[in-house]
């Protein structure tokens, strides 16, 4: 059985920032979702169920075999010798100055990838998507689907590309979000207050205001969830008897303590892995999908590179003592017991 999966690629990053450069460090927004669901799916049975591809070239490194390995998922390895690895380079500056380029051909992901990969079948039984992609392959991709799967109770997590989320392409975008399908688009705060000609938030005020404008950008049965970095998330649920959309805000883990956080990349990609599976596995509870999503971006951000596993420990704490500890600090209307019966819930997802 499969669960969840995304058309990220897996990528091999090679950083530099200031005086100090790193080689062979695991990225791509597909590992760094597959991940974040990881961390929220204790259960090996859960674990085993999240299907993702990793191509591997004539150059992949045998540590990073063991790194994804070790996280027990449902990991295909796609190897061709021919090629290198995808890999990329990233050079890091002051006031959130980054350059990035590629450095070798890269590989995408598509519904025939899955199919070959994981099996017809599985890939019609698969709940939920997450695509990271710009508008034109969305609909692609969703269409190949609706070819040969019912897409009724499906949920399709799409992260658009940055790069895409402006005004000229707003209408684009929008077609893809009147389509039947259920998704939820899921830009960072920059990105969706600049889909809308407007300047980045800098308040979880302005980012609300941003939010409030995907209202009537999106279908009735879509949402929206904004990734807000350092002030937590912000969700926007389907329309309500009455016309009215729920908001969901919840903190960053990391919200009081800021200097924990040592490289936020794929803190982004991570939160929407955690919120997929705890969408899934809470029924549609925006809520608890939000705790989830926040509490594996939290472990996520700790390093440069990913969280070191031990056991069922991620940096040291398991995601049980992470789910504790968030909720506690937060004063969350939850227990930790009983968040995690649901998300050990080995029968929700089928």
């Amino acid at each position: 059985m499969a669960i969840f999966t995304t058309n990220g690629m897996f990528i091999i990053d090679e950083i530099h920032a200031g005086k100090d450069s790193f080689y062979d460090i695991v990225g791509g927004g597909g590992m760094f979702a597959m991940l974040g669901a990881c961390i929220v799916g204790v259960e090996p049975k859960i674990a085993k169920q999240l299907r993702w591809i990793v191509d591997r070239g004539s150059d992949f490194p045998q540590s990073v075999t063991n790194q994804i390995d070790s996280w027990g998922t449902g990991v295909v390895f796609r190897d061709d010798k021919s090629r290198l690895t995808t890999r990329a380079w990233n050079l890091y500056g002051e006031n959130d100055f980054r350059k990035f380029k590629y450095l070798s051909k890269k590989k995408r992901i598509d519904v025939k990838d899955w199919i070959d990969e994981f099996g017809l079948q599985q890939v019609c039984e698969i709940p939920v998507f997450h695509l990271v992609c710009a508008h034109d392959r969305a609909s692609s991709m969703l269409n190949e689907l609706q070819n040969i799967a019912n897409l009724e109770k499906k949920v399709f997590i799409w992260e658009p590309i940055p790069e895409l989320c402006d005004a000229a392409h707003a209408s684009q975008i929008h077609e893809v979000l009147s389509r039947n399908e259920r998704i939820i688009i899921s830009p960072n705060a920059e990105e969706g207050a600049r889909l809308f000609g407007l300047d980045e938030p800098v308040s979880l005020q302005d980012s609300i205001e941003v939010l409030k404008r995907f209202d009537h950008f999106i279908s009735d049965h879509d949402m929206c969830v904004l990734r807000c970095g350092k002030l937590g998330s912000l969700a926007l649920g389907t329309r309500q008897q009455g016309g009215h959309r729920e908001i969901v805000h919840l903190p960053a883990y990391h919200f009081t303590s800021p200097e924990k956080v040592v490289d936020p990349t794929g803190g982004g990609n991570s939160f929407l892995g955690g919120f997929s599976l705890g969408f899934l596995l809470a029924k549609g509870d925006l809520a608890i999908a939000s705790i989830c999503g926040n509490v594996a971006a939290g472990a996520i951000i700790e390093q440069l590179g990913v969280p070191q596993r031990e056991g069922l420990k991620w940096n040291g704490l398991t995601f049980e003592q992470r789910l504790n500890n968030y909720i506690t600090l937060h004063n969350l209307p939850y227990s930790t017991d009983s968040l995690m019966e649901i998300l050990t819930n080995l029968e929700t997802p089928r």
